[in-house]
């Protein structure tokens, strides 16, 4: 009875809630609704503002329209006909805005997704509609009802019109890089005639009228711009844009002296110098050739009446190649810098003499790059010129690549070098490229050396910048920020541990390391062209993998480059755990205060993790599944019940051991009738390592189910006793001084922790002294101890000192 009129208040309690973020009519009864209708009548209306977004507003149906619009235009666009030269290029653009819609619908979708959730809560709190026989509820709540019903509905149908601009994108996506794909492998391995035949330059011959006409009227293009651009106004304009940009030029070849001053003055000594200024002028260098170049050309092509839009497009490809240019005219001052302590790779004077010319070449060569660009792609010319002038690039750039390895290699030979070994390596791998591509172009296959050569060239930019970033986080966190360093002693001042600053110094530089290896992998998979967008998607597409599948899922596919990814992942897994693993052990463990045992349970717990995570990714590539494993699964879980209990009884304390830790590698402990060191703890077993030289191997279930003594969780590591019986009369005084100057005077005994002795216990008429002592770190101490009794022996005979030692007691005690 007391429940009952509590029944009729949480339907009102919801309805109110309901009213105030839906509709202006928040109340459930009949007669506040009466009341709501009169004040409605008397006052003039005035709409509500809902508490929650109308969906319509968020995914609009101009917005549907649009994405279904863009869909079908993509579509379309791909199943027109190409040029081989616009292939690459339009499917790449096709590609682009495809992933834009992809991700456009995603983020439609998450964004509206929760409002089912909402509109359904709602309705759940309203409840069904009342049942015939039941008595009529308040209008205002078949109102709500039916508002929410309808907004439902509407969310519904939005949901599912993105769910198929979804699925369509994705699939669009998939089909355009699979083409892409397919464009480029069979463009890499087109042959063409050789240029050594006389049916290269027979079919040249035959189409160089059109390709004349074509190179004449852009060059006429040229030509008007220029004229257009120094007339009239128009004139100051470009000559305005001249002075800036040679300005810009001007201030960056004056920057380096001011910023070696500024790094000089804040940077301590040591090679850090060298690497941040290099940096800081490659990054002003980058800035300044870019707006230089930006600069002068929209003062030419500013309302310029003969600009057209293929002198317009040459520029855009040739701006995407001047800050490389800047970039790499940078790296030749930096690098090969007159004065030997500004170079951040030490060489002799005379390698960085022979090399001067060589960053200045390699720029021009970027610029050529661009336009080729244009040729390759938008220039409107024959395939055999285009081949052509692809091949004569080839040919003239291939040689720059023996200029670094050579010098190195002469300056190996002379004894002035400091990498010898590196030239010839370095040479030979130059030598390999230059001859493949030379002869790939001799015999036709133009398109496969000039996409090595370019491939090269982008790599060898992109590697030296990453490696230059590389070695400034780690000078960085090794002069500047641990906590010796200037910016470390200030973050100590702050209250931060040292500790913890000296292991932020060495972590957050092996963090960024990573990132650079993504980003270089990024760049090496995104292709020649070095195009951002792409190579940011790369790294997307490493951080967060491909949205979707592209093909059926649970399927198991098998393929060339599947098996070589599968057998090629555990090889780079080895040395990438190792390389970690060393990594620990040698720069992160020092930092820290983390004993033996602990530092062996995180590198085994890291193993172990990092083979499992190879395994899922071979998984992964074979297309496996944990639907697709379901039967192993359950194979697994009978066969466990049956023969494998005790495998997986193991495996699980080898874990709980590497956690809970209650013996660690260097434990002293007595199990199963054996005493001895502990070795080694695996997933499996554990190693213990006897008095006699011998390895005893211990299931690890035995750690847990049976009881196991430790002897070093008593006494520090490495300390052991002696206990001595001495008769009742004896100078008890005089014989513990014998005792500490004895210990004290063990060659393997460790003086920094002072011998001590003691009476133990006065019984039957004789005393027990005991003598406690450590060994020097990394020797036996069941050794150390036979030899400190040795000399106690000596030493009591000596003093004629009376001794006596039960069998009992002298056996060894660790």
């Amino acid at each position: 009875m007391i429940i009952k009129p509590f029944r009729a208040f949480f339907p009102a309690l919801a309805v109110l809630l309901l009213g105030l973020a839906v509709s202006p009519l928040p109340f459930p009864t009949q007669a506040w609704a009466a009341e709501a209708d009169t004040k409605q009548a008397s006052q003039p209306a005035t709409p509500a503002t809902p508490l929650i977004s109308d969906i319509s507003a968020v995914a609009t149906d101009a917005t549907l329209d649009q994405i279904n619009n863009e869909i079908r235009s993509i579509y379309q666009d791909s199943l027109k006909n190409y040029s081989k030269g616009e292939n690459a290029a339009v499917f790449a653009s096709l590609l682009k805005r495809a992933s834009t819609v992809s991700a456009r619908t995603d983020a439609l979708l998450a964004k509206i997704k929760p409002y089912e959730s909402v509109y359904q809560s709602f309705l759940d709190i309203l409840g069904k509609p009342p049942a015939k026989d039941a008595p009529p509820e308040a209008a205002s709540i078949t109102e709500q009802r039916r508002a929410l019903t309808a907004k439902q509905r509407d969310i519904s149908g939005r949901i599912t019109r993105l769910k198929l601009y979804q699925l369509e994108a994705q699939q669009l996506v998939d089909e355009l890089r699979q083409h892409g794909t397919a464009i480029q492998q069979a463009t890499l391995t087109q042959r063409f005639p050789s240029p050594l035949g006389i049916t290269f330059w027979t079919q040249l011959i035959a189409t160089s009228g059109d390709d004349v006409d074509r190179l004449t009227s852009l060059a006429q293009e040229g030509s008007a711009v220029l004229v257009e651009a120094f007339r009239g106004t128009h004139a100051l304009w470009t000559l305005g844009g001249l002075i800036a940009g040679g300005l810009l030029l001007t201030l960056y070849f004056f920057c380096h002296n001011p910023v070696r001053m500024l790094v000089a003055r804040f940077l301590p000594t040591g090679r850090i110098r060298p690497i941040a200024a290099t940096v800081v002028c490659a990054a002003i260098s980058v800035a300044a050739w870019a707006f230089a170049f930006r600069i002068v050309w929209g003062t030419i092509a500013l309302n310029n009446p003969a600009l057209g839009e293929d002198l317009d497009t040459l520029a855009d490809m040739v701006a995407t190649q001047v800050p490389l240019c800047g970039f790499v005219i940078e790296l030749g001052i930096s690098l090969l810098a007159s004065k030997p302590e500004w170079r951040v790779f030490p060489m002799p004077d005379k390698v960085a003499h022979n090399l001067r010319l060589f960053p200045i070449w390699f720029a021009v060569a970027l610029i050529v790059r661009g336009i080729l660009r244009y040729v390759d792609t938008k220039s409107g010319l024959s395939i055999l010129p285009v081949q052509l002038l692809d091949g004569l690039y080839t040919l003239a750039v291939s040689p720059l690549l023996f200029a670094i390895p050579r010098q190195l290699r002469i300056s190996a030979e002379e004894g002035s070098g400091s990498h010898p070994t590196v030239a010839p390596f370095l040479r030979t791998v130059a030598m390999t490229i230059c001859i493949i591509c030379w002869l790939a172009v001799l015999s036709g296959y133009i398109p496969l050396a000039y996409t090595i050569i370019s491939w090269v060239s982008v790599m060898a930019i992109t590697m030296t910048g990453l490696l230059l970033l590389a070695l400034l986080a780690t000078a960085l966190g090794s002069s500047v920020f641990p906590s010796h360093g200037p910016i470390g002693q200030h973050l100590v001042q702050l209250g931060l541990a040292a500790r913890l600053v000296d292991q932020a110094s060495v972590v957050v530089p092996g963090l960024i390391s990573v990132f650079l290896l993504v980003v270089a992998f990024s760049v090496a998979t995104a292709g020649a062209d070095f195009d951002p967008a792409q190579v940011g998607n790369r790294i997307l597409y490493v951080f967060r993998g491909q949205n979707g599948t592209s093909t059926a899922e649970g399927s198991f596919h098998i393929s060339l480059d599947t098996i070589l990814l599968c057998a090629i992942l555990p090889i780079i897994g080895h040395y990438a755990i190792r390389t970690l693993k060393n990594w620990f052990r040698q720069r992160f463990f020092p930092t820290t205060r983390l004993d033996i045992g602990a530092q062996a349970s995180i590198l085994s717990i890291i193993t172990y993790s990092a083979w499992i995570l190879v395994g899922l990714s071979i998984a992964s590539a074979l297309g496996v599944t944990m639907k697709s494993m379901t039967w192993v699964v359950s194979a697994l879980s009978v066969g466990i019940g049956f023969g494998l209990q005790s495998i997986v009884q193991n495996f699980v304390s080898g874990i709980i051991l590497m956690a809970e830790r209650p013996v660690s590698i260097g434990d002293v402990v007595d199990i199963a009738g054996a005493h001895g060191e502990v070795a080694r703890i695996s997933v499996r077993s554990t190693n213990i390592k006897l008095a006699d030289g011998s390895t005893m191997i211990v299931p690890n279930s035995q750690f847990i189910t049976s009881a196991v003594r430790n002897a070093t969780r008593a006494e520090k590591p490495g300390v052991f006793t002696v206990t001595l019986q001495l008769p009742f009369a004896s100078d008890l005084q005089k014989a513990m001084d014998v005792v500490v100057a004895t210990l004290a005077a063990c060659k393997n005994v460790d003086p920094q922790l002072a011998p001590t002795a003691s009476i133990s216990s006065v019984t039957d008429g004789s005393a027990l002294l005991t003598g406690t002592a450590r060994a020097r770190s990394g020797l036996d101490t069941a050794a150390v101890r036979s030899e400190a009794l040795y000399d106690l022996w000596q030493a009591f005979q000596e003093h004629q000192i009376p001794i006596s030692m039960p069998a009992s007691l002298a056996l060894p005690k660790s």
